[in-house]
């Protein structure tokens, strides 16, 4: 029995008391609805006790939710499975009625006890709605508003500049170096950490607990979820696979909130801060001050929240674009020709180029609009009842953005299933007025750090184009190694497989301008 297992001498007693409580649920939901007046949406018709259980999709979830939405002919879906609602919304004008207009009502998160027991409950993408998410939303704005965002160019570029030359010394570590990059810069930029390796103690660390976190945030992972009363069964009862994980995983989160924040703060009090960064001004501001406990355990907190959203979701993306650059050479050529007219051969690009590089903006937004790194965003959860298009949504709803098909949506996009930067090019060549990029998400739960990723993936895009050719990889006879194009989900983001390319520098000038510019940041 996942999660919360037991000797199979224990194991009928239990199954027929919680095989009783599942028909209890269901008894209360087709109550509920019998007594409504208004349908759920449209949706795959339920059976009796299971509900939907074994009609929800397994994998690629949002292309089936998508594929739903033309079998129901609804852009709004319902299912539903032991007591739960799930509504799927597959267009944007749905999304931007509920998730933002009524964003005091859908601005909730799923609660699955299994989050607690691991300890991500501190985690803000997935906190309630509340008084302790205002908190740390009110820090985050602080430090990630897009005023700010000159404070965070320097960690960028240098961070950048490393991977460049990380690329040039070991032209096969391409994603290696995409990895160092997208974890090096959150950390950098809260603890002052300086990451080199993917083997560094703190990112093991963490990686280890994002690893163990996916197998366990989808409300089927485990028993726990729907009956919480098995979260209390000790870790040493043979079995309780999930308690042991939980266990596990908290001590891996208290480490990582403790120890980064007590190095920085003896830097601060030695005197020894190297990397100035959000946390250490934050001690140096508020310690000592009657609310610092307070504020430093959600500092601490929001560290990891900021570690966690970004590095996953711009490895996402930095995969993605290989693939696009390697299997569209147009495309990278393109790009190469307007940065070789704007920035020229003698110096990297900069963040003061964005402006002047269209194309290469309009391929980030196409980037992340063909190939979002969460195409499912991250779920909302409904707090009262509520009717919309003659449709009853329930309290307790999760209401699931799906991403993916509002930017196959012909209404806002023509020709969506084409990758076409120019399409946010109008014809004087300048970028038009859609800066929305659907993957960060809606309403008051939209993500902060979205400034932040925005000029990352535009300066690694820009800086990779002004330096490397990137072409298929060759066999032993020359012929060039196919590239399947598959994706596949971890948790709730979305991955290219691995495949092979090779990275060429596009001339002799390159080693000199990487080093130069990193020698420049040293200063």
């Amino acid at each position: 029995m996942n999660g919360g297992g037991f000797p199979s001498s224990a194991a009928l007693p239990i199954a027929g008391a919680l095989l009783a409580l599942v028909v209890v649920r269901q008894l209360i939901a087709w109550w509920t609805q019998s007594m409504q007046r208004l349908p759920y949406p449209p949706g795959p018709k339920p059976k009796p006790i299971i509900g939907n259980l074994f009609d929800f999709p397994t994998n690629d979830l949002a292309m089936r939710y998508h594929e739903w939405g033309q079998k129901y002919n609804s852009n709004i879906l319902h299912a539903g499975a032991l007591g739960n609602h799930i509504i799927v919304l597959n267009s944007l004008e749905d999304a931007e009625e509920l998730l933002e207009r009524r964003a005091s009502n859908y601005s909730d998160r799923l609660q699955m006890p299994m989050i607690e027991l691991m300890g991500f409950h501190t985690n803000m993408a997935i906190m309630p709605y509340g008084p302790l998410w205002r908190r740390h939303r009110r820090i985050a704005q602080q430090n990630f508003r897009f005023d700010m965002m000159s404070a965070h160019e320097p960690i960028q570029a240098r961070r950048i500049h490393l991977m460049l030359k990380g690329l040039l010394d070991d032209p096969d570590s391409t994603f290696t170096q995409h990895k160092v990059l997208s974890l090096s810069i959150p950390l950098e930029f809260m603890f002052g950490y300086d990451v080199n390796s993917l083997d560094d103690p703190f990112v093991t660390d963490a990686q280890e607990s994002v690893e163990i976190a996916n197998k366990y945030f989808s409300p089927e992972s485990t028993l726990i979820n729907a009956f919480p009363i098995l979260g209390k069964i000790p870790p040493w009862v043979p079995g309780a696979k999930a308690q042991k994980v939980a266990a596990i995983t908290r001590d891996l989160l208290k480490r990582l909130e403790t120890k980064p924040m007590e190095m920085v703060k003896k830097a601060v009090d030695e005197g020894n801060v190297v990397v100035p960064s959000v946390i250490s001004d934050f001690v140096e501001v508020k310690c000592g001050s009657p609310e610092y406990e307070e504020e430093a355990e959600i500092v601490g907190q929001l560290a990891l929240t900021i570690y966690g959203a970004a590095s996953d979701t711009i490895i996402c993306a930095l995969d993605a674009l290989l693939y696009v650059l390697v299997t569209r050479p147009d495309i990278q050529k393109k790009a190469q020709e307007e940065i070789d007219r704007v920035v020229g051969t003698n110096r990297l690009p900069e963040f003061r180029d964005r402006a002047s590089l269209p194309y290469t903006d309009a391929l980030y937004r196409e980037l992340l609009r063909y190939y979002p790194p969460t195409p499912m965003a991250v779920p909302h959860c409904v707090r009262k009842d509520d009717t919309y298009k003659g449709y009853f949504i329930p309290k307790g709803s999760i209401v699931c953005p799906n991403v993916w098909a509002m930017s196959r949506d012909e209404k806002l996009y023509a020709d969506p299933h084409a990758f076409k930067p120019e399409r946010f090019i109008d014809e004087n060549g300048k970028l038009i007025d859609d800066y929305r990029v659907l993957t960060y998400g809606f309403g008051r739960r939209i993500c902060l750090g979205k400034y932040s990723a925005s000029s990352t993936l535009w300066m690694t895009i820009a800086s990779l184009m002004a330096c490397f050719d990137i072409s298929k990889a060759k066999d032993s006879q020359g012929k060039e190694i196919s590239i399947t194009d598959d994706f596949v989900y971890q948790s709730i983001t979305l991955h290219k497989k691995p495949f092979k390319c090779v990275i060429t520098p596009r001339s002799l000038t390159v080693h000199r301008l990487v080093e130069k510019a990193i020698a420049a940041e040293k200063l």
